[in-house]
C-alpha cells in the first residue's frame, strides 16, 4: 500500500512542572516571538498555540507537551526542531524535576475514491498482511478514525491582528482539505521511559526508519 502520513506526534511527560502555573506567560510569548507561534487559548489548565501554515499545534501545562503537525510531507526537519525547540522552552521557563516519558508517533493513510474500496482494503489486516506487517514493525499498527477540518471567519470588529490569525489557521483548514474524502489510516507508536537528554533526534529517527519499513 502506498502509506502517506497524516500527522507526526510527540508528547513529554513531566514531573513537578508546577512552574507552569507562574511562568506560561513568558513561555508563550517566547515561542510566539521566536519560533513564531500563534497564541490560542491560554489558563490555567494548559495553554494552545499553532503555526497554521505548517499545519503545527502544541499544547503545554504542568505534567505534559504535546506537538502535533497535520499533512507534514515527506519533509520531517521542521517537526523534530519545533520539538526540540519546544522542549528547551519548557525546560527553561517551566524547570520540571524530571522527564517521565517521551513518545513519538505517526499516522498514515491510503486515499481511496470511494467507501467500498477502502472497506475492502481494511479487510486485507485480518489477513497474512496484517501479521506480517506487525511482526516486520513489531506492534500491532492498525487504527480507524474520522477527520474533520474547521474554518474560521473574522468577527465584524476584529482588529488588523486578529483577522491575520484568522487568516492562518485558515490555511491550516487548507492542507486537511487535501486528505482524501475515504482512506484506510495506520498508526505507530514509540514510547521510551526515563529517556536520556538529548535523546530526542535518535528516538524521531527509529520512528522515520519504521516508516520506511513500512514502505518497502
Amino acid at each position: 500500500m502506498n502509506w502517506q502520513t497524516l500527522s507526526l506526534h510527540f508528547k513529554q511527560t513531566l514531573e513537578g512542572g508546577f512552574r507552569y502555573l507562574d511562568r506560561c506567560g513568558e513561555f508563550i510569548l517566547e515561542a510566539v516571538e521566536r519560533l513564531n507561534f500563534v497564541p490560542g487559548e491560554t489558563k490555567p489548565s494548559g495553554a494552545k498555540f499553532e503555526i497554521p501554515e505548517l499545519g503545527l499545534k502544541a499544547t503545554v501545562d504542568t505534567t505534559e507537551l504535546i506537538t502535533v503537525q497535520e499533512i507534514p510531507g515527506e519533509e520531517t526537519d521542521t517537526f523534530l526542531k519545533t520539538c526540540v525547540d519546544l522542549v528547551a522552552l519548557v525546560h527553561k521557563h517551566f524547570t520540571p524535576k524530571r522527564v517521565v516519558k517521551n513518545g513519538f508517533a505517526a499516522k498514515y493513510f491510503v486515499g481511496f475514491a470511494n467507501a467500498e474500496a477502502a472497506l475492502q482494503a481494511s479487510l486485507k489486516f485480518g489477513d497474512d498482511y496484517h501479521q506480517e506487517l506487525g511482526k516486520v514493525l513489531g506492534m500491532v499498527p492498525v487504527t480507524f478514525e474520522k477527520l474533520a477540518s474547521f474554518r474560521r471567519a473574522a468577527t465584524f470588529k476584529a482588529s488588523r491582528d486578529e483577522k491575520a490569525q484568522v487568516e492562518r489557521h485558515n490555511m491550516s483548514a487548507d492542507r486537511t482539505d487535501r486528505i482524501p474524502g475515504h482512506a484506510v489510516m495506520l498508526e505507530l507508536d514509540l514510547i521510551e521511559f526515563d529517556p536520556p537528554k538529548d535523546a530526542l533526534e535518535k528516538h524521531f529517527q527509529e520512528l522515520l526508519r519504521l516508516r520506511s519499513v513500512l514502505r518497502r
